[in-house]
């Protein structure tokens, strides 16, 4: 009773602050900045836990750039606004990059390792963090729907919904090694062959077949599976779109929730279609409410 009191009063100085224009960011949140979660060098996060609340959802951001690039700064205007609310903890992890010593599987241990140290500073603050959205774009979706649908039962945070931009399923489709913007049908297979963990080339790329589903969200699909969002463009040219469709058919298979956003005049970068990116938008922030409020 006495945080949900301070919780109104906190969010009647929210508005009046709002009202003149000043942010309440560092009024409604612990905020961690480039916080060590592990022992690499890439194992950091930003973190936003709202202060005024005992029990909290996450929202989880994960990066994309085809596991071999990119960083969580690209999400420091989006936490910012969902910590402005004050309504939700969010955060943005990097991990370690893909490499002839480092596969998928320990991407996801990275992963698993960010979410428990997540939790143990929203408890040294007296805030459970209990329920998480995951989300990316790319390879950040890949990961936050590897992650959901084969980690949720050792996940320190549960996961409740996945919201996916452009996001690999099923890394056997044939059509990654054609008119690829990454590269052509070597490059490919060596990007595969770091993300499984196992040599291949474009042409013995069916003996890896059964390590290459076990980093494929697509096979882990079953009536368990948590509602989530599919954000595809038809004209992408580095993830197929057919893997979206079939993600989208098991997911109608298994009777899961889901959302099958197409841009129809997209490609990876899902920026030619503003109207369905402001529908999606508005899709996720539903989800959030219902998913990670009750």
């Amino acid at each position: 009773m006495f945080m949900k009191i301070i919780a109104f009063f906190m969010s009647i100085i929210t508005f009046v602050l709002n009202l003149f224009g000043v942010g309440t960011v560092e009024i409604n949140n612990y905020i961690y900045e480039n916080y060590s979660y592990g022992t690499h060098e890439r194992h950091t996060l930003d973190l936003y836990i709202p202060k005024y609340k005992d029990e909290v959802g996450l929202v989880l951001f994960i990066h994309g750039g085809a596991w071999i690039g990119g960083d969580k700064e690209g999400y420091t205007n989006m936490l910012k606004d969902i910590a402005n609310d004050g309504e939700y903890a969010c955060a943005a992890i990097n991990y370690r990059y893909i490499c002839d010593e480092i596969d998928l599987n320990d991407l996801m241990d990275d992963v698993q390792l960010a979410v428990e140290c997540i939790k143990k500073l929203g408890e040294e603050n007296g805030v459970n963090i209990n329920k998480m959205l995951l989300t990316g774009g790319s390879a950040g979706a890949h990961m936050s729907l590897l992650f959901a649908y084969s980690r949720d039962d050792v996940s320190a945070i549960k996961p409740v919904a996945v919201v996916s931009d452009c996001g690999p399923t099923d890394l056997t489709e044939e059509k990654y090694y054609f008119d690829n913007a990454i590269g052509d049908k070597d490059v490919i297979a060596n990007l595969v062959s770091w993300a499984c963990g196992k040599r291949i080339t474009y042409e013995t790329r069916h003996e890896a077949e059964e390590e290459i589903k076990k980093v494929s969200p697509l096979y882990y699909v079953d009536e368990n599976t948590v509602p989530t969002i599919i954000n595809h463009g038809s004209k992408d040219n580095v993830v197929p779109f057919e893997n979206a469709v079939a993600l989208d058919e098991k997911l109608t298979q298994y009777g899961v929730e889901h959302i099958f956003n197409v841009f129809p005049n997209s490609d990876h970068g899902l920026a030619s279609d503003p109207d369905v990116r402001a529908l999606s938008d508005e899709q996720m922030k539903e989800y959030m409410e219902k998913y990670l409020c009750n």
